[in-house]
């Protein structure tokens, strides 16, 4: 994916996640993490990954393999959905966005590095055609409260205001799309742009929404806003092992479509038992460490997936925790390399000011 010049000059600290180059912060955490709830914060997606299917059996395809219907899907919407293993287990949470003739994925780079090739295989003999886009289409983010009114005030379209509506825009003169996602963490679009257009398109963004005066967010601030919002990361809390009620994504699945992989499993959940553990929201006093255990009776019951430093709510963290400690307000020991740093208190989903 290609990273913006303009971005590229503006930031601060520029780094490496899992391979990707991302601006870590542009050098005022705290204006970027304000724009980017009340304002309008501009972002790089660096992390993000498009993905294209199509083909005549390109529905009958994706239905049989995730877990939404993708069945009565039209061109302008879309919708979250999963990729499953054979027991169940996740593998990818994506965004679907359908047009005429495809439907477009929203996914983590790692999910097209190591599982998109997974998904390949089972298109065998069907008129199916899967197309990595990361080379074609860079993704950024319009984030903040202001941000529809600054797109809508410089002429640009809006979509819908479905979850996943979407609906295509010229900027720069080139064909863009701007699409809902609740994976933004925070009100806003994300637009998909041509990657030779990157550049120009930004300026131009940038410049069609002065008078809101738009704010550079970083991947620091971006990572505090998907925790707040207990969304999910590839490698951190989808590592392939987790069934999706285990991660809190029952909304990415449709229980009356019929067979896709992994239903059975999740399906016996649903309607038979429950799972061992939650995704849970920890608040503390000081920082916490992403891959900490939680204690609760000399017992390990949990350990720290995600964690970050809000400017609003301070040190907080994702975290999956055994059911019967999972309820919001147990104290739970914070341990690290044998150590006690502290109380951690599970609070619940998305993240609010309560404490």
């Amino acid at each position: 994916m290609t990273f913006p010049a303009v971005v590229a000059d503006r930031a601060v600290e520029v780094t490496k996640v899992a391979g990707a180059t991302v601006a870590a912060h542009f050098g005022d955490p705290g204006r970027e993490y304000e724009a980017a709830r009340h304002g309008v914060g501009l972002a790089h997606r660096s992390r993000r990954a498009l993905f294209r299917v199509s083909g005549s059996d390109r529905c009958k395809f994706l239905q049989a393999l995730l877990t939404s219907d993708v069945s009565g899907l039209e061109r302008g919407e879309g919708q979250a959905s999963l990729f499953l293993d054979t027991k169940g287990h996740v593998r990818g949470v994506l965004d679907l966005w359908a047009e005429d003739d495809a439907v477009l994925a929203g996914c983590d780079v790692g999910f097209v590095e190591s599982v998109l090739p997974d998904l390949g295989r089972y298109v065998l003999a069907a008129d199916v055609s899967i197309e990595d886009r990361r080379d074609h289409e860079t993704v950024i983010a319009v984030h903040g409260a202001e941000s529809e009114d600054s797109l809508s005030g410089a002429g640009l379209p809006i979509p819908a205001e479905a979850p996943h509506a979407h609906i295509a825009g010229t900027i720069a003169g080139a064909k863009v799309r701007f699409a809902r996602t609740p994976d933004l963490g925070t009100l806003g679009v994300e637009v998909h742009v041509p990657t030779g257009a990157i550049d120009d398109v930004w300026a131009a963004l940038e410049e069609a929404m002065r008078d809101f005066v738009p704010v550079y967010v970083g991947w620091n601030i971006a990572e505090v806003l998907r925790v707040e919002a207990g969304i999910t990361s590839f490698g951190r809390e989808i590592n392939g092992e987790e069934f999706p009620q285990e991660a809190r994504l029952d909304e990415a699945i449709d229980y009356k479509k019929g067979c896709y992989l992994g239903q059975e499993t999740v399906a016996r959940i649903h309607y038979r038992g429950q799972v061992k553990r939650v995704l849970s929201g920890l608040r503390a006093e000081f920082p916490l460490t992403t891959g900490a255990k939680l204690i609760s009776s000399d017992n390990e019951v949990g350990r720290v997936t995600s964690s970050a430093v809000s400017p609003r709510l301070g040190p907080i963290a994702l975290a999956y925790v055994r059911r019967e400690q999972s309820e919001p307000g147990a104290a739970l020991s914070v341990r690290v390399d044998d150590e006690d740093l502290g109380i951690a208190r599970v609070v619940s989903l998305p993240f609010d000011d309560s404490y």
